[in-house]
């Protein structure tokens, strides 16, 4: 009884995510759906996708989620005009997993990637809700919990901008719900997780650290082998692309602070602006308020692999700071959603609704992103 329950929610939350991109797509940008890739002029488009018509927002960079799309018409990296269209060959080719199987399933047709990349998108997040769900249920709560996932910041930003981070975060919770039953299952997520985002290591080296803790190094040794298809998928990007850049600060909270300090400029134009700062303080302090109470839990509880995973996001967080991530709870927030999945599963276990507050905060700056699109919706 309890799988056709996690099925109508499962299915219930691919419906309210199509219906909204539909709604959007059609109210405001002429029904066009290639304006969810939200492609920059800035950057332009290639040329060898000019019969897509693409959707271009002036005056604009763009987003992550037009390099993406760019990699799923030419995930083997054949095609020069679309390599020079995309800002980090080297970074966003190692995220093959979504692009990369919207590329199988349209069988190589131009015309069909796109419909197969937003199908995708819609799959891992209902996914993410079904692997939720059963959490939830093994935890003694309702599987109607599982919708929560729709909430976290990476789901709403992919479901906006059709970026990849709610791949991982569904990813993050199939982990949780195959770590308590460890089998080939749970060696395809971990596998998956390290091809959809490099933070996807992050999954493998707590199962492994666990078992090592718990003296198995045969089976660590085994499950370490679920990295090794990313690690021969980056050898070969490595060799296709150019030379890696990537700056990081290692100063511990240096770029966090910067953010809090001197957050986003907006255009001196522009309505309510003190309230967008407010919310992007707002929401900083709730991924660092998630931060210190993951922490806290988990160091709490007996040390397993979801503890494990959720101290390693938080410690990655903590150290590896990088100035535009922390800008804007778009970037950082989707980026850590498995955090904030983690916390909430460990709130279930403790009876403890602690863990909403941080996702609560975050809510209002994501909301105010998207109400512009919600006002054409409205108006049209």
């Amino acid at each position: 009884m309890d799988r056709p329950r996690r099925l109508i929610y499962t299915a219930l939350a691919a419906a309210l995510v199509f219906c909204w991109q539909s709604i959007t797509v059609h109210a405001n940008y002429g029904g066009n759906w290639t304006a969810l890739y939200c492609t920059g002029t800035k950057f332009g488009v290639p040329a060898t996708l000019a019969s897509e018509h693409i959707y271009e927002f002036p005056n604009s960079y763009g987003y992550d989620g037009q390099m993406y799309h760019y990699v799923a018409h030419d995930p083997l990296i054949r095609n020069p005009d679309l390599t020079a269209h995309v800002d980090s060959p080297w970074l966003r080719y190692r995220r093959i997993l979504l692009p990369g199987l919207a590329y199988l399933m349209a069988a190589g047709r131009s015309s069909w990637v796109d419909p197969a990349y937003r199908a995708l998108i819609l799959f891992f997040t209902a996914a993410g809700v079904y692997w939720t769900a059963a959490c939830c249920q093994a935890l003694g709560r309702s599987p109607a919990w599982g919708l929560l996932f729709l909430l976290l910041p990476a789901a709403l930003v992919s479901m906006d901008r059709l970026v990849l981070d709610v791949v991982l975060t569904a990813l993050a919770a199939a982990f949780a719900w195959h770590v308590r039953a460890p089998s080939w299952k749970l060696f395809a997520v971990l596998a998956a997780a390290a091809l959809a985002r490099e933070t996807g290591f992050l999954l493998l080296a707590a199962y492994c650290g666990y078992l090592l803790l718990q003296r198995r190094p045969a089976h660590a040794a085994l499950f370490s082998l679920a990295g090794l298809p990313a690690l021969a998928w980056y050898v070969y990007v490595r060799a296709h692309t150019g030379p890696a850049s990537f700056e990081l600060n290692l100063i511990p909270f240096s770029a966090m602070w910067a953010s809090w300090w001197h957050p986003l400029a907006y255009p001196a134009g522009m309505p309510f602006k003190w309230l967008a700062t407010l919310g992007d303080r707002m929401a900083l302090a709730g991924m660092l308020a998630a931060f210190a109470l993951a922490v806290y839990w988990s160091c709490k509880r007996r040390l397993d692999p979801m503890a494990l995973a959720t101290l390693f996001f938080v410690a990655m967080g903590v150290i590896l700071q990088k100035p535009d991530i922390w800008m804007h709870v778009y970037d950082y927030g989707r980026i850590y959603s498995p955090v904030l999945l983690f916390l909430g599963l460990l709130a279930f276990e403790r009876r403890s609704w602690a863990a909403i507050v941080p996702m609560a905060m975050m809510l209002p700056r994501i909301g105010m992103q998207l109400w512009p699109q919600v006002m054409g919706v409205f108006r049209g």
